[in-house]
């Protein structure tokens, strides 16, 4: 059966699994600057408009599973979550002295933009994105 019959279409939310909640939300709130929505025990749930991003603890995602879960390596990250920004220059260097972990430094890409990459404390890569137009 197709996906669009079952009205897939743009996503709705994205849920980061993390170890330590307050030191994700920390990182989220206090570093990226997003808003807090709501928290409900092991779960948060930042103010990001249509796509919702959320953090829940790894523990209670095995629970939720039944079964273990590892933690992410940094060498093999399954996803990245990005964000668009005006400046990435000027957002990197200031999300740097906030206390986010530096992957790569802004770089001008054959696709348009410039993009730089961060971690945040669980390993999870965040891309800052500027569109330059046409290169």
């Amino acid at each position: 059966m197709p996906a669009n019959q079952f009205n897939l279409s743009a996503p709705d939310y994205l849920i980061l699994i993390v170890e330590d909640l307050d030191r994700a939300l920390g990182f989220y709130v206090d570093v990226l600057g997003l808003r807090l929505g709501h928290r409900s025990g092991d779960y948060v749930q930042l103010d990001t408009g249509t796509t919702r991003l959320a953090l829940y603890t790894r523990s209670a995602m095995a629970k939720t599973l039944g079964m273990a879960l590892d933690p992410p390596v940094s060498n093999a990250p399954g996803f990245e979550v990005g964000f668009k920004v005006s400046d990435v220059d000027a957002a990197f260097t200031e999300l740097i002295a906030r206390g986010a972990q530096p992957v790569m430094p802004p770089t001008d890409r054959f696709w348009g933009q410039r993009t730089a990459y961060l971690r945040d404390p669980d390993g999870h890569l965040i891309e800052l994105a500027q569109d330059l137009g046409r290169l």
